[in-house]
């Protein structure tokens, strides 16, 4: 009876069954799985943000946000992004950016509205390099 025990430990252990997940061994999820965040999302909207300094990223929130982008043709003007990765699928839906403009008048600065054409080219932008980066692997 031992024999027929140890004997099935061992095909277990040896089969790939990796899927069965069986003591420990088998197939592991990686953190965006853990967590149901889209990778190619992530690794995409990191991408497009990461030539701006001061982005804090937070994988288990899913969150991307910059501190203020002031841009050299355009002092008087200041905006800051936030990026939401909202789920684990490659959809269009599971972005969320949010956008935050203001301008500098007299010193003061005032928030303004930023156009909606803006958001939406970013998240289409996002959204053909994580479909890009999917194909690549």
């Amino acid at each position: 009876m031992k024999k027929i025990i140890i004997f099935l430990m061992l095909c277990i252990l040896t089969t790939s069954c990796s899927k069965l997940n069986v003591f420990g061994f088998g197939e592991k999820k990686n953190k965006f799985e853990k967590l149901k965040i889209n990778e190619y999302l992530w690794i995409a909207s990191n991408n497009l943000l990461k030539n701006y300094t001061k982005v804090q990223t937070n994988l288990e929130e899913g969150s991307i946000l910059t501190d203020w982008i002031i841009l050299k043709k355009k002092p008087n003007v200041r905006f800051r992004i936030k990026i939401y990765i909202l789920g684990s699928n490659l959809y269009e839906e599971n972005i969320e950016i949010l956008t935050e403009k203001e301008f500098n008048h007299n010193g003061v600065w005032k928030r303004e509205k930023v156009s909606e054409s803006f958001n939406i080219n970013l998240k289409e932008k996002i959204v053909l390099n994580a479909k890009s980066l999917d194909l690549e692997k």
